[in-house]
């Protein structure tokens, strides 16, 4: 199965102007991501955060959480949301 980000399954993004669908452009470019962004009245970014989210999660849950508080993945980050500057 692709995963999200992909060529065959790209991050689908709604941004409301061009400055956003900028910095969309440039995240997705630092994680490799490929992308579509459309302009609507209300954004919409929950396939970037989740994409963002499956490429830094460990492989295993039971891992070291990325974010270095020395607790497991899974008691720690996995069900945080990510939150995006935008």
């Amino acid at each position: 199965m692709a995963s999200l980000g992909s060529r065959e399954k790209p991050v689908i993004v709604k941004v409301t102007s061009e400055k956003m669908a900028k910095q969309v452009a440039e995240i997705c470019e630092e994680y490799g991501f490929q992308f579509i962004a459309g302009f609507e009245p209300m954004e919409n970014l929950t396939d970037l955060k989740l994409a963002i989210k499956e490429k830094t999660a460990p492989i295993n849950i039971y891992d070291l959480c990325p974010c270095g508080s020395g607790a497991k993945y899974k008691f720690c980050c996995m069900k945080k949301e990510i939150v995006l500057d935008l």
